[in-house]
């Protein structure tokens, strides 16, 4: 897999992105980048360029969203929607804890190429996400030092459900399918993603009207073990994420190899338990590097190939499995 590569221009855009640009697609018109913006016509034998054709649809075009929380809290996303319309798998991807989406452009490009459908959230305290309003209506910032549990258990609730509702939205308009959601969380943006999957899979469905038990797949980058009292053991325990194929990168020498193996251990097992001696949709890559997170991800030539493959290896969409559906 050839990936995107980040010239002077593109990471220009980059840098749009991270220091919020209102118009994204703007910023990557202008960087020139052709995963993202449109592609120049070729010139023809006589040099001149040939016609442009159709213009793609706007609502493909990349672009940044404020998404706004049930509990009042602005939260930026960037989305880059794909081209496969009902056959779009959706790939939401969940920085680390003291982090932002900026980084992982070229993740972002790699999965929008390959006909994925992504988000990124920055949640709250984070990123473009650093303010809220109190109740007295004045507007501060977020202190990522003072934020404890209570906060992180905000995010898994109103923020990354946020994101799931817009989702929603372009499900329903027909860009993208939402029960073949797939999830990266990064650092301990794992935690955040593990915990999420776990809410979202305890909704059932009511009569025929699904609610929940959207995600399909789980990637874990460089996992932490612990955020502010909420361990990354918990979902991975949980009896309906273990069903589902899951993906665990880390550096082999780095502050998460250690723990990553061991996950990844415990994981293997149960699996091999249900399948008759066979982990099905389960891997384990430990890089040999001490790299972990944005680094593990941009400098380590085999992860974003892997991560790429093992979503287009598991979560497939057609009538039989993970079919599109109009939600309410």
């Amino acid at each position: 897999m050839k990936l995107p590569t980040l010239g002077s221009h593109t990471l220009l855009a980059v840098i749009a992105l991270a220091w919020g640009a209102v118009d994204t697609s703007r910023a990557y018109a202008q960087a020139g980048d052709v995963q993202v913006a449109q592609k120049r016509p070729p010139a023809s034998r006589t040099g001149k360029p040939r016609g442009r054709g159709k213009e793609e649809d706007p609502a493909l075009k990349p672009r940044r969203e404020i998404l706004k929380t049930k509990d009042n809290v602005d939260i930026n996303a960037f989305y880059f929607p794909s081209p496969e319309g009902k056959n779009a798998v959706p790939v939401m991807v969940v920085h680390e804890w003291k982090g932002q989406a900026g980084p992982y452009m070229r993740l972002f490009l790699a999965l929008r190429e390959a006909g994925f459908a992504v988000v990124a959230v920055e949640y709250r305290g984070h990123g473009n996400s650093k303010k809220y309003t109190d109740r007295r209506g004045v507007e501060k910032d977020y202190n990522i030092a003072t934020m404890g549990r209570r906060d992180v258990e905000a995010i898994v609730r109103y923020d990354i459900e946020a994101v799931k509702q817009f989702l929603k939205s372009e499900n329903n308009d027909g860009r993208l399918n939402l029960n073949a959601l797939s999830m990266i969380g990064i650092g301990e943006g794992a935690i955040l993603a593990g915990f999420w999957a776990s809410r979202d899979w305890a909704i059932p469905s009511v009569g025929r009207i699904k609610q929940g038990q959207d995600v399909k797949a789980l990637v874990y980058v460089s996992p932490e073990k612990n955020l502010n009292g909420m361990a990354m053991a918990t979902p991975m325990q949980d009896p309906n994420l273990v069903q589902l194929p899951t993906l665990l990168i880390a550096g082999k020498a780095s502050s998460q190899g250690r723990e990553a193996e061991q996950l990844g251990s415990r994981l293997e097992t149960v699996k091999k338990k249900q399948n008759r001696g066979k982990a099905l949709g389960y891997e384990l890559v430990l890089a040999q590097t001490s790299l972990s997170d944005a680094a593990l991800v941009n400098e380590e030539a085999t992860v974003i190939p892997k991560i790429v493959s093992f979503l287009k290896a598991n979560v497939s969409v057609s009538k039989d499995e993970n079919p599109w559906i109009d939600r309410p």
